[in-house]
């Protein structure tokens, strides 16, 4: 009987050992899945319109959140023979104005001690603004060459294994997010020389409107700045400043016309939308723009051309620039008639609201006349 007994403990206390053993591998996978959810946030969040500080922020505070042996970090750029601060976690946000000089290259992840002071050549300069760490992780960003580093400061403990391959692959997605991001920047700063251009030649074709696009362009991308749409300033920037590109097919008697354009003529300049999508998207990557450009002339009510779309349908770049390329227009004198005072602009735009212009963007853009003082308020 109490061989048995024995026995019977011995069995429960090895069962209790493996629930034990169980619970902690439950926790680890579960620690694991929820690691993986994060990581997998981090990739279905990336977007090439976020700006460098967002993305690198997110993933720094990604970092600490995931491994506990993490406390802050910085993110560097490689810009010529200098880093350039893009991120910090924990560190002064003043490192975002300043540039590193690293002493040493790293071609892989790596513990470092001392980094800060040790490594960077101009570490007097900006040791009021880091945060002093004995040791740090050396994550580099790179490709075929290197594109800068993630500086991740640790507390003393020792990383794990899994640990180590979380940041790994989190290094690579950082390395392709940053690479991809310098050539969107690439591909823009082209659009927008593009852009430029094709500017110059609606300039010298149409005379009367010179500097019409430029002002369209401001206000534009103000307005979508105002509206929190920060993603759409690369699209709405070229497309207001092509808005009018389609004038180049008009014949210049008409554009140049002093007195008032009779019914044909006035269609005529109608196509000018068309014309300009037609133009814009034969160039790879202005697809988008174009059509941008075609809608720029509807209305709310569906009374605008060329296809008489209504509120939503119109894109919403087409609606900001169909209300400040009005505004624009009716303050600044044609040849057939005088401009408009702001304040009796300001009045047709509220006057027209729900009509021809979104009535919210027209609210918004309104304040900003005012708030800016491009008139005085009697």
């Amino acid at each position: 009987m109490d061989k048995s007994y024995e026995e019977l403990m011995a069995l429960k206390d090895e069962l209790e050992e493996a629930y034990k053993q169980l619970e902690q591998s439950y926790n680890e996978l579960e620690e694991l899945n929820n690691r993986f959810v994060r990581v997998t946030d981090l990739i279905t969040n990336i977007s090439m319109d976020i700006s460098m500080e967002s993305f690198f922020g997110k993933l720094l505070s990604y970092f600490v959140e995931l491994i506990p042996q993490i406390s802050y970090g910085c993110v560097l750029e490689k810009e010529g023979d200098f880093f350039r601060f893009v991120a910090t976690l924990g560190h002064s946000k003043k490192l975002l104005l300043d540039t590193a000089i690293i002493t040493k290259e790293f071609n892989e992840i790596k513990e470092i001690n001392n980094f800060y002071c040790n490594y960077i050549k101009n570490y007097n300069v900006l040791k009021e603004k880091i945060i002093k760490s004995n040791k740090s992780l050396i994550i580099p960003l790179k490709t075929f060459e290197l594109h800068g580093y993630i500086i991740l400061d640790l507390k003393d403990r020792d990383i794990k294994k899994t640990e180590k391959d979380l940041i790994n692959v989190m290094g690579k997605i950082a390395s392709t997010f940053l690479v991809s991001k310098i050539l969107y920047n690439e591909q823009n700063k082209f659009l927008k020389n593009t852009a430029f251009a094709f500017l110059k030649a609606v300039d010298f074709y149409d005379p009367y409107t010179k500097g019409h696009s430029e002002r369209v362009s401001y206000y534009a991308t103000t307005l979508a700045k105002i509206i929190g749409r920060e993603d759409i300033i690369n699209d709405i920037f070229v497309a207001s400043t092509l808005h009018d590109i389609g004038k180049l097919s008009i014949p210049q008697s008409i554009l140049l016309k002093k007195e008032r354009l009779n019914n044909e003529e006035f269609e005529k300049i109608k196509e000018h939308p068309v014309r300009g999508e037609e133009l814009v998207k034969t160039f790879k990557g202005f697809e988008k723009i174009g059509k941008i450009i075609r809608h720029h002339h509807e209305r709310c009510d569906g009374k605008g051309y060329p296809d008489g779309l209504s509120d939503k349908e119109i894109p919403l770049e087409s609606r900001i620039i169909t209300i400040v390329d009005a505004f624009d227009a009716m303050t600044t004198a044609r040849p057939y008639r005088d401009a408009l005072s702001v304040e009796e602009a300001i009045n047709e735009l509220i006057n027209n609201k729900g009509k021809q212009f979104d009535p919210i963007l027209t609210d918004e853009f309104i304040k900003f006349i005012k708030l800016n003082k491009f008139f005085k308020e009697e």
